[in-house]
C-alpha cells in the first residue's frame, strides 16, 4: 500500500514531490525506532538518579526535623529550669536525651546515605 494514498499522512507532500520517498519509508521508520531505543537507557539512568536524589532529600529533611524537635525539647527544659540542684539534674538529663536523639538521627542519616549510594549504583548497572 502506498503511503501517499493514506489519509492524514504527514509525508504526503514529500511523496508527491519525491517518488523515492515511498521506497525509503521502511528505512526511515527503522532509523526513528533506533533513535528512540538509544535514548531509553539514558532516560532510565536519569530517572534512577532523580529517585536517589529524592531519597537523599527525604533523609535530610528527616534529619532536620530531628534537629528541630531536639531544639524545641531543649528550649522547654531550659524554660522549666529554676536553678535548684534538682532542676540542674533534670536539665542534664534533658541535655543527654537531646544529644542521644541527635546522635541517633545522625547515624540513621549516615546509614541511609550509604544505602543510597549502593542502591544508585545497583540501579545504574541494571540499566546499563
Amino acid at each position: 500500500m502506498s503511503t501517499s494514498n493514506t489519509p492524514n499522512n504527514p509525508w504526503a507532500p514529500l511523496t508527491a514531490m519525491n517518488p523515492w520517498f515511498d521506497a525509503s519509508q521502511p528505512l526511515l521508520n527503522w532509523w526513528a525506532e533506533q533513535g528512540t531505543q538509544a535514548i531509553q537507557p539514558f532516560a532510565k539512568v536519569q530517572q534512577a538518579w532523580m529517585e536517589s536524589m529524592s531519597q537523599a532529600m527525604q533523609a535530610e529533611m528527616q534529619f532536620f526535623q530531628a534537629i528541630t524537635e531536639s531544639h524545641e525539647k531543649m528550649a522547654k527544659c531550659m524554660m522549666n529550669a529554676s536553678g535548684s540542684p534538682e532542676s540542674n539534674r533534670d536539665m542534664a538529663d534533658c541535655y543527654q536525651e537531646v544529644v542521644q536523639t541527635l546522635a541517633d538521627a545522625q547515624m540513621t542519616r549516615l546509614h541511609k546515605a550509604s544505602e543510597l549510594s549502593h542502591e544508585f549504583r545497583r540501579s545504574l548497572w541494571e540499566e546499563l
